[in-house]
């Protein structure tokens, strides 16, 4: 289990360096030698360094999973030339949405699922449970997958701030923004936040129960996730570094497949009203300061809450990864 603690590591390295690199930019501008960014290397050096020793002894993986990582490795190589390159053409760095930081997200994806895929199977012999580290690779999928959505959960604390004049944002910032809505939110529309957040938890919770026959690890890697925010958002506070709203109301998507114990339209249809209706409800109330939001996105955020079970019912049973398992 070494080997795959290690991985562990590697992307906690990962996580770690894209949350500050988050908070970071909300209040310096671009640098390529930040200490976030090395400490995103550092993680990204550690998994090269695995892969490299599994391509000379094949040991602990199969030849999918480590050609699967390979690939994404590859792929993440290629987007750091191109994101310099993008962020000396448009300057500022405020986006996570930009089409060069994709490169970057779905290249770390490729490599979670391809180090996780490898960990399924080298643990044949065990039933998942969230007590393993399948808990944490799913942790590490849904923060990938979810990190674009930082950008308006930090721009909406930074935003406030900035319209109250208590912005914490460097100097050069501030003179660069001229439309402080559109920059600081990165330009993206307000109804992307609740529809892509219910899109991408309710797709990873339903593939994950039907891969892992395991109704827990999604709930947990959520809890997971949500915990490792609550404790960045604490530090980046206590050193005068921007923080970002904490997702904590989309744990209650994978605790409505949880308790029904079932991937059906019921579970997805409550999993995401509840998560839409306490959201909008925190936002409403001010008892945080939540992303914008308006009651109308309730309805694109129940059409796919329910769409994401009944497609998955649809698919062929036989196209997802199987293995036999016996107890431990």
């Amino acid at each position: 289990m070494k080997y795959y603690r290690l991985w562990v590591l590697a992307f906690l390295l990962k996580f770690i360096g894209s949350a500050w690199d988050a908070s970071y930019h909300f209040k310096y501008l671009f640098e390529e030698y930040s200490i976030p960014h090395i400490v995103n290397t550092m993680g990204f050096a550690l998994g090269g360094i695995l892969l490299f020793k599994e391509w000379r002894h094949s040991t602990y993986m199969d030849g999918f999973s480590r050609n699967l990582i390979t690939i994404g490795y590859g792929l993440f190589l290629i987007g750091i030339p191109l994101d310099f390159t993008y962020h000396i053409a448009y300057g500022i760095d405020l986006t996570t949405w930009s089409p060069t930081h994709f490169i970057y997200y779905i290249a770390t994806d490729i490599m979670i699922f391809g180090v996780w895929h490898g960990y399924n199977l080298y643990t044949w012999h065990t039933v998942p449970t969230w007590k393993s580290m399948h808990t944490w690779f799913m942790m590490f999928l849904l923060e990938c997958l979810l990190f674009p959505n930082m950008q308006q959960e930090n721009g909406a604390i930074s935003y406030d701030q900035y319209i109250h004049g208590k912005s914490i944002a460097s100097k050069e910032i501030l003179e660069l923004i001229s439309d402080p809505a559109s920059q600081i939110f990165g330009g993206i529309p307000v109804y992307v936040y609740p529809i892509y957040s219910v899109l991408m938890v309710g797709l990873l919770t339903v593939v994950t129960i039907r891969i892992l026959r395991d109704f827990t690890i999604p709930f947990m890697g959520a809890l997971l996730y949500i915990c490792l925010r609550f404790i960045g958002k604490a530090i980046f506070a206590a050193v005068e570094y921007p923080t970002s709203y904490v997702p904590m109301t989309i744990i209650l998507i994978p605790l409505a497949f949880l308790l029904f114990r079932r991937t059906n339209w019921l579970a997805g249809l409550i999993g995401s009203l509840t998560y839409f209706l306490s959201l909008f409800a925190i936002h409403k109330s001010g008892i945080l300061i939540t992303p914008p939001l308006e009651l109308w996105e309730l309805a694109p955020v129940l059409l796919i809450g329910i769409l994401i079970p009944v497609i998955n019912a649809i698919i062929n049973p036989h196209l997802a990864l199987r293995k036999n398992k016996q107890p431990a």
